[in-house]
């Protein structure tokens, strides 16, 4: 009989696959052929499962948003207000081999929307996930007396975007450059503290994850 084929999980492989090519030459480099060969099948799979190559470029543009939130909600565990808003942070930030390749492929990506509608519009859907998941931890953080009577939170939601998307780039132009993971983990932490009220709890010790990505 024939095998049968997991359709979600072949996506899947594809998707990874995409991404590791986009981390090791960029959008330019990631033809179909290179993905193809990258996730092991031929050029009529990658057809079979998406069509065309926009297809699949959209499909790990969501991945990398995905994967963020996803981290996010792991890393942050039962966390609430600015100590899960810290380990959101953490979760995109570029600290090790996984969130490298995202930061890579979400800088890509970032590039190629200018003049690729149908990105552009992934990003805009996918970044909404993202600031959900921002301002509830802002909002629980106000109603547990954390934060600031000062704090704005679309302010701080860009801030946010700003420090990854930055910390990003200076992993793609400067990649081993010595000291870039503990200074953006230290460029987290301030943002994080300057919202806290003065006298409430300090933030939680970072997770062990984010620690070993900084040795």
């Amino acid at each position: 009989m024939p095998r049968r084929v997991d359709h979600a999980q072949r996506r899947r492989e594809i998707v990874e696959a995409t991404l590791r090519v986009v981390h090791r030459v960029g959008l330019e480099g990631a033809t179909t052929r290179a993905i193809a060969d990258e996730a092991g099948c031929t050029l009529s799979v990658l057809a079979h499962f998406f069509g065309n190559k926009d297809a699949i470029l959209l499909a790990a543009q969501a991945a990398v948003y995905d994967r963020i939130v996803q981290r996010a909600f792991r890393i942050s565990g039962d966390r609430m207000g600015l100590s899960a808003l810290q380990q959101a942070l953490e979760a995109a930030l570029p600290l090790d081999e996984e969130r490298r390749v995202d930061a890579a492929a979400n800088a890509a990506f970032a590039a190629a929307a200018l003049t690729h509608p149908q990105l552009a519009e992934e990003r805009r859907r996918s970044r909404q996930d993202i600031r959900r998941v921002l301002y509830g931890c802002l909002t629980e953080a106000r109603e547990v007396g954390e934060l600031r009577d000062d704090v704005d939170d679309a302010a701080t939601v860009h801030e946010f975007f700003v420090l990854v998307e930055g910390a990003a780039l200076s992993e793609i132009l400067d990649p081993g450059e010595a000291g870039v993971s503990p200074r953006s983990l230290r460029l987290a932490t301030a943002l994080v503290e300057r919202l806290r009220r003065p006298g409430s709890a300090s933030t939680l010790p970072l997770a062990p994850a984010a620690l070993a990505a900084t040795r």
